[in-house]
């Protein structure tokens, strides 16, 4: 600290014998930022992972007859490792203090600013929603099998399959995930009292009682999203051709427009791109189509001989939310007059697919290496490393070598 002393002591030298030096917590403030600059990342290595933080410390001005204190404070400190937090005391030479006087005092701050993006996931997430509890999923099975989640049900139910196709369960409290009791080859969803699945061809149901019922009416396509909401469950045939169950009694009903790109209770959102055009909200419990918009900002007609455009959507219960050329945008389905473009999305990588997920109220788009957290009510986006799902008031998020699950409001 020799050098911050001896710079103190020449500001300080400058000083009447009556009072401070004018301007002396400025020209301390601006001192102290431009060594914090030049020397961080040296002064953060050479702490090894102590707390590196100055609390409020006396600096003693000691001259001629007297003594003068100048307090060093933080504006709070911030805390860039764990505790302990050590305290430093300088002392330098500067002018004697009045001697009919109190002695002058400053505040100043000298603590490193926290670099940037190293908050903590859940503490940016409460800066945009209220966290109501917490727990964290484990990252294998109970047999020691690594768990990847592939889907959070509005129960917060957490689905996810092991290598070998096994599918695994963890429940809302948290804790290791346990065998759930059927391959699947996909199409992975849970609500209160259900799971769903798709396997040699066939969407399945099982009921909380252990019934199981093939609930899909022409077959399901393994690669196709399932959607679960409001006890209804959302999937499409191998030709892409949507469908919807009401729970697993029985085999559901195939809807005829369309291709199905969202679900949010009551309605399933389909789209005609190279025929229609039009984006139509289908009323699952009618299977009617209650509205119709033209297709979403930057996704294009389907021409003959091109390739489909690879977009992505999903929807809460207000809004409507897509990824076309890159850009993430969100619209009010209430009128759908409310439209916004909230810039780029990360790719997914060379041969893998990005997925979107909602809840209701946050929408994840994830490579799976890397996710964005976006609210449509506050156009507020959280980006975090690794997966990220949601679905009911529950988000899903990877968090170093195991899973946190928040449920939210």
């Amino acid at each position: 600290m020799d050098d911050l002393e001896n710079r103190l002591a020449t500001l300080l030298g400058e000083a009447g014998a009556g009072d401070p030096p004018p301007g002396l917590a400025d020209r301390i403030h601006r001192s102290v930022a431009t060594r914090r600059r030049n020397r961080r990342a040296s002064w953060l290595a050479g702490v090894s992972g102590v707390a590196a933080v100055l609390i409020a410390a006396p600096l003693t001005l000691r001259g001629g007859d007297g003594e003068t204190a100048a307090t060093v404070a933080p504006e709070p400190a911030v805390t860039v490792a764990p505790e302990p937090r050590p305290t430093v005391t300088m002392t330098v030479t500067g002018s004697p203090p009045p001697s009919n006087g109190p002695t002058p005092t400053r505040t100043i701050t000298v603590s490193p600013g926290r670099p940037p993006g190293t908050r903590a996931f859940e503490e940016r997430l409460r800066t945009v929603v209220a966290v109501t509890s917490l727990a964290t999923i484990g990252a294998r099975t109970a047999s020691g099998e690594p768990f990847a989640p592939a889907a959070l049900g509005s129960d917060g139910t957490v689905l996810g399959l092991t290598p070998g196709g096994k599918a695994a369960q963890a429940p809302a409290s948290g804790g290791t995930p346990e065998r759930a009791g059927f391959p699947a080859q996909g199409g992975l969803g849970a609500a209160e009292g259900l799971r769903t699945w798709t396997q040699g061809g066939e969407q399945h149901c099982r009921t909380a009682d252990g019934a199981t019922r093939t609930i899909s009416p022409q077959g399901a396509d393994p690669e196709a999203p399932v959607w679960v909401d409001g006890g209804v469950i959302a999937g499409s045939d191998v030709m892409r051709q949507p469908w919807v169950s009401t729970g697993c009694a029985k085999p559901g009903k195939t809807i005829t427009d369309g291709t199905a790109v969202a679900f949010s209770y009551p309605y399933l959102f389909t789209v005609e791109p190279a025929n229609a055009r039009k984006l139509r909200m289908v009323d699952v419990r009618t299977l009617k189509v209650a509205a119709e918009q033209p297709l979403p900002e930057g996704v294009r007609p389907q021409t003959m001989g091109k390739p489909a455009q690879q977009w992505y959507a999903a929807a809460t219960d207000t809004a409507f939310v897509w990824v076309a050329e890159g850009m993430l945008h969100s619209g009010s389905f209430g009128d759908w007059r409310s439209k916004r473009t909230f810039g780029t999305v990360p790719k997914p990588g060379k041969g893998k697919q990005a997925r979107m997920t909602a809840g209701d109220r946050l929408v994840v788009y994830t490579t799976g290496s890397l996710s964005l957290v976006h609210d449509p009510r506050t156009g507020v986006t959280l980006k975090q490393p690794g997966l990220a799902l949601a679905a009911g008031p529950w988000l899903l998020w990877q968090q170093g070598g195991a899973y946190r699950l928040a449920r939210v409001q």
